[in-house]
C-alpha cells in the first residue's frame, strides 16, 4: 500500500519535472539564439572593421602616393627642401616664442644638477638605437665631462639618462626652450636639423658630413645650397669618408675623421654572454653562421647573401630593420629585426664570421661603416665587398670580394691565425672613438669660437635676478648712474643682508657680461636680438629671454620697472614702479579702446605680479582709477637718502649762487626748459651760475655746450659718480628738479633736501610726496615760465631760500635709507614665506662663490697657440675672462664668462689677475 502510494506520488511528479526541463530547454535555446545574434553582430562588426581597415590602408596608400607625387613636383622646381624646412622652421619659431614649458624647466634642473665643462647637443635625426657615430662621440664627450643631449626621433616627451652627463631626450622642442640661455656645441650631420638649430641663440656649430648630400631625403638644389651655407658658417667641419672630400673642398680646414669602435663593448672575453632566445633555433652544430647587423636597405647586396646562403652548411643571420619588403631571402637566411646596441655582443658571440654586404657604388664608397671597426674588435673573420673605406684595411682576417666573381668561401676563411687576429685588433685599437673625440677637442680648442662653449655660468641657488631696461648702456660700456640704477645698487645691499645674491639682466646689442663693483650685469641680447630698433616686438623678445633665463634658476625675480614683466612673469615676483613712466607727451587718447591698447601692458603686468613696490603714491593712485583691486597689492616704499653721506655743511662765502641741475641730461628731466631760462637769469643776476651734472646723449650735450660758449665761466657741465654727488649738493644753493614726465620720488630731490638746498621741483609724479610747496621748496607747473619765476623768487629772497633749506633737512629724515632697507627686507621675506621658500636662515653664514676674474691683454703679435689654451684652461676652472685686444673685438665671441673688449673699454671693477701676451 505504501509502495503503491509512493509510486503514485512519484508518477505525479514526473510531468512537472518534464515541464520544468522543457522550460529550461526553451530558456537555454533563447540564450543560445541571443548569443548567436550577438556573435553574428560581432562578426559583422569585425567584418566592417576589416573593410574600414582596408579602406584606411588604401587611403593611406593613396595619400603616400600623393605625397610622393607632390614631393616629385617640388623637387623638380627645387622647392622640396625649402618647403619642409620652412614648415619646421616656423614651428620652432613658435616654440621659442611660447612660454617656457614645465618639461623645459625639468631639463634646466638637470643642467643645474650636473657639473660639466660645456654642453653638447645632437638634434633630432635618428633613433638612439642602433648606436652609431653621433651617439658614440657624445658618449665619450660625456665621459670627459661634457653634458650631452641626444634628441631621439620620438615625439612623446621622455628623458632617459644613458650614463653620467649623457641624456637621451625625445620631443626636442622642450630642449630648444631649455637651451635658450646657454651656449652649446651643436653636432650637425643632417641638413634638416638646421630648422631647429637656427633658433638656438648661442651656438658653436660642428658640421659632420657623413654621407653624400644627394643621398638624403628632401634632396634638391635647395638642400645642396644649405649644405654649402653650413660649410661657410660652421666652426668645425669633419667628414667620415675620403670620397666625401669633394663636398667639403671649400673648407681647407675640414678634417677627415673616419668612424671607429668602442672596443670594450665588443670584448667577448670579459663580459657575461648568454644566447638570445630568438637566435638559439638557428645555431646548429656542424653549420657555420655568418652574422650582419645594421640597416637592410637598397644598398644591401642581396645577390652576395644569396650566393653565400646557397653553400652547404652556412646559416646567415641578419639583424636590423629591413626595408626590402619585396625581397625573398633563401630559407637559411634569418631576419631577426633590430636589436639594442647593448645586446649585439650576445648575438655576435655565436657567429663564426661577420659580413658587410654592400653594393659598390658612389653612395657606399662614401660611407665609413661603423660595423667594420666593431667587427675588427670582435675578432672574427670578415667578408666584405670592396667599398672604398675598407680597402685600405685589407689584410689577414679580412676577405674582400667582388659579387660578380664570387663563387664560394675557401675553408681557410674560417680560420683566424695569429696574424689575422693581430691585424684586426690593430685596426680596432687605432680606430677608437676616444681617439676621434680627442681629435675633435684638439680642433675645438684651437679656435676662439669654441671658448663660449666653455663659458656657461653656474647658477647660485640664492639668486635674485633683476630685469631692468638699462643699468649699463646697450654695449655694456657706460654706467648710466641714474636714480633707477643707483636704486639697484642699494637693493643689492638689501639682498646681501638677507644672504642672497642680486644679478641684473638688461637690454643689449649682444651677449655681454660686466661687473659693476660686486654686481653681475648681463645683456640679454644676442646675434639676432639687439636694441637697434626700439619696438614692442623687440621688448617682448627681451622679456621672453629673461623668462627663459630665470625660470628654474631664481629664488626671486624682480622687474625694474614692473611693466617689463609683460607678457610673461616668472614667480616669485616683485615689480618696482619708479614712478608713472607712461605719462609721456604721447598720452593723448580719443576713446577707451585707445587708452586700453596703450596701457594694457602696465595694467596686465601689475595684475600678474605677486607684489608691486612703488616709490611714490602717484602709481597707486593711478591704478586705483583703472584697476582698484590691483592698487591694493601695491606697497609704497618711498625712495631714500643716506643722512651719513648727504648732510649740510657751512660753505665758504665766495659771492656765487650755484644753481644745480643734477639729472640725466635730456628732455624728460627738464633740460630744455632749464636751458631756456639760462640767458635771462644769467643776464639779470651776475653772481649766478648754472651747473649741469649728469650724462647725456651727444645732441643734448651740444645744446649745453652752445650755452657754455656764450656764457664762459658761468655755465658748467660735468659728470660726477654717485659716491661723489654729495660734494655737488654741498656746494649748491638752488637745486632744480624740473621733470616734465616719468618721475618717482627722485633721489636727486631727496639728496638736495638732506643737504639743505632750496629745491624747485615740478608737480610731476612722486615729487609731490617730497616737496610741500612753500615749506621745503617750491612746487611748480612743468613749464619754462613757472621755472623762471621760481628761480627768481629764490634769488630775490635769501631768507626764503634759507627757510626752504632748513625745512628740507627735516623732511628728508622721513626718507632715511635704513627705513627703506628694512621695509624692503620685510617685503622679500614675507613673499618668500608665502611661496614656501625658506630663504636663508643665517645670512652671515652664506659665502657666495666668488668667480675669479682675469683680464688678458693680447698684443697684435701674440700667437694664438699661446694665449688660447690658457684661456680655455681658465674657463674650465670656472674663471671669468675679459680679453682685451688691439684688434677690433669680435662681439659674437662674447658670452657669459668670456668677454672681448677693446683696449680702451671702461670697466667698473678691478680684475683679480692681469696677464699679457705680446
Amino acid at each position: 500500500m505504501t509502495i503503491t502510494n509512493n509510486t503514485s506520488k512519484s508518477y505525479s511528479i514526473v510531468p512537472q519535472e518534464i515541464k520544468n526541463i522543457r522550460a529550461a530547454t526553451n530558456q537555454i535555446q533563447l540564450i543560445k539564439e541571443d548569443l548567436q545574434m550577438k556573435l553574428e553582430s560581432l562578426n559583422a562588426e569585425f567584418s566592417n572593421r576589416e573593410i574600414v581597415a582596408i579602406e584606411k590602408n588604401e587611403a593611406i596608400k593613396q595619400l603616400n602616393e600623393r605625397v610622393v607625387t607632390q614631393n616629385y613636383e617640388l623637387a623638380k622646381y627645387d622647392l622640396l627642401y625649402f618647403t619642409e624646412y620652412s614648415a619646421q622652421n616656423k614651428y620652432y619659431k613658435m616654440v621659442v616664442e611660447s612660454p617656457i614649458t614645465e618639461e623645459a624647466i625639468r631639463i634646466v634642473n638637470i643642467i643645474q644638477e650636473n657639473e660639466y665643462i660645456g654642453i653638447v647637443v645632437y638634434p633630432n635625426a635618428v633613433h638612439w638605437n642602433p648606436v652609431q657615430r653621433p651617439q658614440q662621440m657624445m658618449l665619450d664627450l660625456a665621459k670627459r665631462g661634457y653634458l650631452c643631449f641626444f634628441c631621439d626621433t620620438s615625439q612623446s616627451m621622455n628623458i632617459h639618462k644613458e650614463q653620467d652627463r649623457m641624456y637621451v631626450i625625445s620631443n626636442q622642442s622642450h630642449l630648444l626652450q631649455a637651451l635658450q640661455t646657454y651656449h652649446v656645441l651643436v653636432l650637425n650631420s643632417w641638413l634638416m636639423q638646421n630648422a631647429w638649430i637656427e633658433h638656438l641663440p648661442h651656438k658653436t656649430i660642428w658640421y659632420d658630413v657623413l654621407d653624400r648630400v644627394d643621398f638624403f631625403s628632401f634632396y634638391d638644389k635647395g638642400m645642396l645650397a644649405a649644405h654649402y651655407q653650413n660649410l661657410y658658417e660652421a666652426d668645425l667641419v669633419t667628414y667620415s669618408a675620403q670620397a666625401l672630400s669633394e663636398y667639403v673642398s671649400k673648407r681647407k680646414d675640414a678634417v677627415y675623421l673616419p668612424n671607429a669602435v668602442k672596443i670594450e663593448d665588443f670584448d667577448l672575453n670579459n663580459q657575461k654572454i648568454s644566447m638570445p632566445e630568438d637566435l638559439s633555433p638557428f645555431i646548429k652544430r656542424g653549420n657555420k653562421t655568418i652574422g650582419y647587423y645594421g640597416a637592410i636597405e637598397e644598398w644591401f647586396d642581396v645577390e652576395l647573401i644569396t650566393k653565400l646562403a646557397n653553400q652547404k652548411g652556412i646559416i646567415i643571420i641578419l639583424i636590423g630593420h629591413c626595408g626590402l619588403t619585396d625581397i625573398k631571402f633563401p630559407e637559411n637566411v634569418h631576419l631577426l629585426g633590430p636589436k639594442p646596441y647593448s645586446e649585439l655582443k650576445n648575438y655576435t658571440a655565436f657567429f663564426d664570421a661577420m659580413i658587410i654586404p654592400f653594393l659598390v657604388n658612389d653612395l657606399t664608397n662614401a660611407v665609413s661603416p661603423v660595423k667594420f671597426f666593431e667587427y675588427c674588435a670582435i675578432g672574427k673573420p670578415i667578408i666584405t665587398t670592396r667599398i672604398a673605406e675598407v680597402l685600405k684595411y685589407s689584410g689577414p682576417g679580412i676577405t674582400l670580394v667582388n659579387t660578380d666573381e664570387f663563387t664560394s668561401l675557401d675553408s681557410s676563411f674560417w680560420r683566424m691565425d695569429t696574424r689575422a687576429t693581430q691585424h684586426l685588433h690593430k685596426i680596432a685599437n687605432e680606430n677608437q672613438w676616444s681617439r676621434r673625440t680627442s681629435t675633435i677637442l684638439e680642433l675645438s680648442e684651437s679656435i676662439p669660437s669654441f671658448l663660449p662653449v666653455l663659458a656657461n655660468k653656474a647658477h647660485d641657488q640664492t639668486q635674485v635676478n633683476v630685469f631692468a631696461a638699462t643699468f649699463l648702456d646697450y654695449k655694456g660700456e657706460n654706467y648710466y648712474s641714474g636714480g633707477a640704477e643707483r636704486y639697484l645698487v642699494d637693493l643689492h645691499e638689501v639682498c646681501a643682508d638677507l644672504g642672497m645674491n642680486l644679478n641684473i639682466y638688461q637690454y643689449g646689442h649682444y651677449s655681454w657680461y660686466r661687473k659693476y663693483r660686486d654686481i653681475d650685469v648681463y645683456s640679454l641680447g644676442h646675434e639676432k636680438l639687439d636694441m637697434e630698433e626700439f619696438t614692442m616686438e623687440n621688448l617682448l623678445s627681451f622679456s621672453r629671454r629673461f623668462d627663459y633665463m630665470v625660470k628654474g634658476h631664481s629664488m626671486l625675480n624682480i622687474y625694474s620697472a614692473f611693466f617689463q614683466s609683460y607678457p610673461n612673469v616668472a614667480h616669485p615676483s616683485i615689480g618696482i614702479s619708479h614712478g608713472v613712466a607712461w605719462d609721456s607727451p604721447h598720452s593723448q587718447f580719443e576713446n577707451g579702446d585707445q587708452f586700453w591698447n596703450v596701457n594694457e601692458r602696465y595694467i596686465q603686468s601689475a595684475n600678474d605680479l605677486q607684489r608691486v613696490v612703488s616709490v611714490d603714491t602717484n602709481t597707486a593712485n593711478w591704478f586705483q582709477t583703472v584697476s582698484y583691486s590691483t592698487s591694493l597689492k601695491i606697497e609704497t616704499i618711498p625712495n631714500y637718502v643716506d643722512g651719513t653721506e648727504f648732510f649740510p655743511v657751512k660753505r665758504e662765502e665766495d659771492g656765487k649762487i650755484r644753481i644745480v641741475y643734477p639729472r640725466r641730461l635730456y628732455r624728460p628731466r627738464g633740460l630744455y626748459i632749464t636751458l631756456a631760462i639760462v640767458d635771462s637769469i644769467l643776464n639779470d643776476y651776475p653772481n649766478a651760475e648754472f651747473h649741469f651734472v649728469g650724462k647725456g646723449f651727444p645732441e643734448d650735450l651740444q645744446a649745453i655746450y652752445d650755452k657754455m660758449e656764450k656764457w664762459k665761466g658761468r655755465i658748467y657741465c660735468y659728470h660726477s659718480e654717485p659716491e661723489d654727488m654729495h660734494a655737488v649738493y654741498k656746494n649748491a644753493d638752488i637745486v632744480l628738479i624740473p621733470t616734465l614726465y616719468s618721475e618717482g620720488t627722485s633721489l636727486s630731490c631727496l639728496e638736495a633736501c638732506a643737504t639743505g638746498n632750496a629745491v624747485i621741483a615740478t608737480r610731476v609724479g612722486g615729487l609731490t610726496d617730497i616737496i610741500i610747496d612753500n615749506h621745503n621748496g617750491l612746487l611748480i607747473h612743468p613749464d619754462e615760465a613757472s621755472l623762471e619765476k621760481a628761480v627768481r623768487t629764490c634769488l630775490n629772497d635769501p631768507e626764503l631760500m634759507k627757510k626752504f633749506g632748513e625745512n628740507a633737512i627735516e623732511v628728508s629724515k622721513a626718507f632715511n635709507k635704513n627705513i627703506w632697507k628694512e621695509r624692503w627686507k620685510h617685503v622679500i621675506k614675507t613673499l618668500l614665506q608665502e611661496q614656501g621658500i625658506a630663504g636663508v636662515s643665517n645670512p652671515n653664514s652664506v659665502h657666495h662663490s666668488k668667480t675669479e676674474t682675469i683680464e688678458i691683454i693680447v698684443g697684435s703679435n701674440a700667437e694664438k697657440s699661446k694665449w688660447l689654451p690658457y684661456v680655455s684652461s681658465c674657463l674650465k676652472k670656472g674663471m671669468t675672462i675679459f680679453i682685451r685686444s688691439e684688434q677690433e673685438p669680435d662681439i659674437d665671441l662674447s658670452f657669459a664668462r668670456v668677454q672681448w673688449l677693446s683696449l680702451d673699454a671702461e670697466v667698473y671693477f678691478a680684475p683679480d689677475t692681469v696677464k699679457k701676451f705680446v
